[in-house]
């Protein structure tokens, strides 16, 4: 890079047969579903960067599968694109006390078998959310804190809270309500194999086979009908795959747009583009919890104590990441630096806070005042294609910790793989497997980072469940406990903004990087509502 110091790779090139083999299956696909019923009589084809690793709704809180579950299963109230909170199978909703909610759900509602919705249904899921065996990242932090539930009448709901939950609401718009009657003794394996994946959406699920899912379009649904008959979408993890099956005409809709090929997009006549700034974050994962960890080791490869466990060393870390060039250079000004958790026009965050600045010299003087003058060495690891550019991200912040003397190498892998070896329990000892890692993670406030990523592990109350660097502070702990029970909004988010502060500020837990961009493009038949979460949901699909 001409000013920041990093050589960067050119982006990756993707292999002739790669790029046949799906734009051939996408092809097939948009040639060979024909709808039929009230929809119009239209398939609609899109070209996504992820794909699910199960069709359980319940199994786990992770961005690809709640993408392919939400066509299908839909929860008690939903977000918006702009993260506004909608009624789904919740009509209406009021606080009762600091500790009652009741809910009123929407009449004649019917799950796709034709069964009518019924009270039963929300209090079997949200009893199942938590329960889900192995799960690695589970939905029970979003009920731990019901206490019991109450049907009133068929279609009025009391929820009694262990203590004030102010953002009852917003966890539930987290969890898929099931059928009772359709799922009783299913399991993950039984949904992953298709049965019982019948929900209330406004789409049926018709077919899951590895990189494509096939819906068609629900015609009793209460929202009424949809733009299309059929939808497939067909899993295509090379950016250069997904522009090209669009270029091509093969799909309609495409996520992701790599930001290499947004002004080659926007000059070509035959296509749209919907962009929108993002609330997710992208950052680093240390671990902090093992006196040793099986990734870090001196220059000689012997083992070593864990230098992540010093927060000289994890700021070091940070102050050697050029945020600015990475946002500039390898993402194409298609993100914003991050130095909290969202960013500053959400509630509950920072205000004023300074970036954090790209300092090498002062990083090299945090290791040596931590006893690691000469480096370490260092392996990372992240996703190969589960973000834009994030192959090329990791490998630049990698070549910056070379620059204060960390011998820095970057691993990434196939999404499933990478996820799979990254969460708790599947290293040695029920430890996670890495050492450093590089993800991200979407909230519509800072309590929901705080409470997935960085509260100290606990299975009896659900928070930390996607903390993998098992980060653990018990004064951050102690100020999330008391925001999330204090009704008040102005108070709730003045504790938040302390155990922001505490967390990532102060001790940094976790390394924030940037917010992306999220970028889709469409054909121009086709337009696309873009969605703050950066998820891709056929509803938000239109005919021009």
């Amino acid at each position: 890079m001409r000013d920041s110091g990093l050589s960067l790779s050119p982006p990756r090139l993707i292999t002739r047969r790669h790029f046949l083999w799906g734009t051939a299956a996408v092809a097939a696909l948009a040639a060979g579903c024909a709808g039929t019923g009230k929809s119009p009589n239209r398939t609609l084809v899109i070209g996504t960067a992820t794909k699910p690793n199960s069709f359980d709704p319940q199994y786990q809180y992770f961005g690809p599968n709640r993408q392919a579950h939400m066509p299908v299963f839909e929860p008690l109230v939903m977000y918006g694109p702009g993260l506004e909170l909608n009624p789904a199978l919740a009509s209406a909703w009021r606080a009762v006390d600091a500790t009652t909610w009741e809910i009123t759900l929407r009449p004649n509602v019917v799950f796709h078998d034709g069964s009518p919705f019924i009270a039963e249904d929300v209090v079997f899921s949200l009893d199942r959310a938590g329960k889900v065996p192995n799960s690695p990242s589970s939905l029970g932090v979003f009920v731990r804190a019901i206490d019991k539930i109450e049907i009133v009448n068929p279609t009025t709901l009391r929820i009694r809270t262990k203590a004030a939950v102010p953002l009852l609401m917003n966890d539930l718009a987290n969890v898929p309500i099931i059928s009772k009657k359709i799922s009783s003794g299913a399991t993950t394996a039984s949904f992953n194999a298709g049965i019982g994946v019948i929900g209330t959406g406004p789409y049926r699920f018709l077919k899951w086979d590895g990189d494509l899912i096939q819906y068609q379009a629900f015609e009793g649904h209460w929202g009424g009908r949809q733009p299309w008959s059929h939808v497939n979408v067909i899993a295509l993890a090379q950016a250069e795959a997904r522009v090209q099956s669009l270029l091509s005409g093969q799909c309609q809709l495409i996520d992701q747009v790599p930001p290499e090929s947004v002004a080659r997009l926007r000059s070509t006549a035959t296509v749209r583009l919907f962009d929108t700034p993002s609330n997710f974050l992208m950052f680093l994962h240390m671990d902090q919890a093992r006196q040793v960890t099986p990734f870090v080791t001196d220059k000689q490869g012997k083992s070593i104590p864990n230098p992540l466990r010093d927060v000289r060393v994890r700021k070091a870390l940070s102050l050697a990441i050029n945020r600015a060039a990475l946002s500039k250079e390898v993402l194409g000004n298609s993100a914003v630096p991050a130095n909290q958790l969202l960013p500053p026009s959400f509630p509950g965050t920072i205000q004023g806070l300074q970036g954090i600045p790209y300092d090498p010299r002062a990083a090299r003087q945090l290791l040596a005042a931590a006893g690691y003058a000469d480096g370490f060495r260092l392996v990372m690891h992240g996703t190969d294609g589960r973000y834009a550019s994030d192959k090329q991200v990791l490998g630049a912040i990698a070549l910056g910790l070379r620059e204060i003397g960390i011998d820095a190498q970057s691993v990434s892998l196939p999404s499933n793989e990478f996820f799979a070896r990254a969460s708790a329990g599947s290293g040695k000892n029920g430890e996670p497997e890495f050492s450093v890692i590089q993800v991200g993670w979407a909230s519509v406030e800072p309590s929901g980072v705080l409470k997935g990523l960085l509260a100290t592990p606990n299975k009896s109350t659900g928070f930390g469940a996607s903390n993998r660097g098992m980060y653990s502070n018990r004064k951050v702990d102690d100020t999330l406990a008391r925001a999330l029970q204090t009704v008040d909004n102005h108070a709730r988010e003045d504790l938040i903004r302390e155990a922001t502060r505490q967390a990532v500020v102060e001790d940094q837990g976790i390394i924030p990087l940037y917010y992306p961009t999220s970028t889709w493009a469409a054909l121009q038949d086709v337009r696309y509502l873009p969605r703050v979460d950066s998820a891709t949901y056929p509803m938000d699909a239109m005919a021009a």
